[in-house]
């Protein structure tokens, strides 16, 4: 898990609850002194009712990306554990699950427009550009047939026979 909110960057070890609705509610719980004097500066300077940009990744993988503005900030200490939670109001939300619900059916349009087009072999191009690796060659009859000269005797040639 990870959360973003405001400038406060929150990894998973420190990470207690998150909760995502109409509310955003991250929850942290810090074990060392020196990091909660960091998350103290950062969450001293929010306030109720900032407008905050927030990303949070779950557990599952799902990254959730939006923003809000600022509803409650509390924090507290308790026998050398510090904690704060932060709750967001969100006003808006995109999810990446979204997009994947969506992926295939834009690749299936996609996979049906390039189906509409006539299909060419091989035989049916003429001499044209081939890329490999970005370098434009041209292929010509002549070439095929002194690559196949080429290739007479070799180990290649033996196992197509």
């Amino acid at each position: 898990m990870y959360a973003k909110l405001c400038s406060i960057e929150i990894l998973s070890s420190y990470i207690k609850e998150v909760s995502m609705g109409d509310m955003l509610t991250v929850q942290a719980l810090i074990t060392n002194p020196l990091d909660w004097h960091h998350f103290y500066e950062k969450i001293s300077t929010i306030k109720t009712g900032d407008k905050t940009d927030f990303t949070v990744v779950t557990g599952e993988g799902d990254r959730i990306v939006g923003s809000g503005d600022i509803v409650e900030v509390d924090k507290w200490s308790n026998k050398g554990q510090y904690g704060f939670k932060v709750k967001v109001k969100v006003k808006k939300q995109k999810s990446l699950t979204d997009r994947r619900i969506r992926g295939p059916a834009r690749l299936a349009r996609i996979a049906s427009a390039e189906s509409e087009k006539p299909m060419r072999t091989l035989s049916q191009l003429p001499a044209q550009a081939v890329t490999a690796g970005g370098a434009i060659t041209i292929m010509t009859p002549e070439d095929m047939s002194a690559f196949r000269e080429m290739l007479k005797g070799s180990l290649t040639m033996d196992i197509s026979k």
